[in-house]
């Protein structure tokens, strides 16, 4: 990601002269800094960066797994997932264009600089799944009523969809999913928790997945 500029505090540009001089540096009082800042805790220094434009590559995704977001509203979800996936090695991330914006800044701030080290790509995915798709290379999709993914033979490469936070997967991306998988429950109460939010869920499902991988 190409840095344009800095806004900082006179504070952090008094000992950060080698990124003073590297980059266009503009000079803000705490006033300005909390009219621009979406944080409580005002930062010393906020950079201007441009939103890179990122093309996929089939062969990449050929050969590994990926993750399908369908419909996930809440910013800090999407946020949380992408910090998931680059725990678990996920590169890529395909978005339909219902889901919130990555570059929110409870997104950004809930991936805890993993929105820089992943890549993530909007698209129509109806068109997009059935273009890879194939016995060697399944679309799991997440639902309640799904087997047991515990007692499933996964496959390590193919897609793995996570659903909208209230209504899961949508019905059109249901007809591409070859398998669908669930976390089953473990509780003792009958009035136990009635579902996972999609962020945890999609880190129970990926360990399992890499447990294969690995084992």
């Amino acid at each position: 990601m190409k840095i344009d500029s800095l806004i900082a505090r006179p504070s952090w540009i008094e000992s950060n002269q080698q990124h003073v001089k590297k980059y266009n540096t503009i000079e803000v009082n705490e006033i300005e800094m909390g009219r621009i800042s979406n944080f409580k805790s005002l930062p010393e220094v906020i950079a201007l960066a441009e939103i890179p434009i990122k093309t996929y590559n089939p062969e990449e995704i050929k050969d590994s797994l990926s993750v399908i977001l369908n419909g996930i509203q809440d910013p800090g979800n999407i946020g949380t997932i992408l910090r998931v996936c680059d725990w678990f090695g996920i590169r890529n991330i395909f978005c339909d264009h219902d889901c919130a914006n990555i570059f929110n800044p409870k997104s950004v701030q809930a991936s805890m600089g993993a929105i820089f080290r992943v890549n993530v790509f909007y698209l129509d995915l109806v068109s997009f799944i059935p273009r890879f798709t194939n016995p060697n290379f399944p679309c799991y999709g997440t639902f309640l009523e799904g087997e047991n993914i515990y007692r499933m033979n996964l496959q390590t490469k193919g897609f793995i969809v996570m659903g909208n936070e209230g209504n899961g997967i949508t019905a059109g991306i249901e007809q591409l999913v070859d398998h669908k998988i669930t976390i089953p429950s473990f509780a003792h109460s009958l009035y136990s928790t009635e579902s996972l939010n999609v962020g945890v869920a999609t880190g129970i499902i990926l360990s399992e997945f890499k447990r294969i991988e690995y084992n």
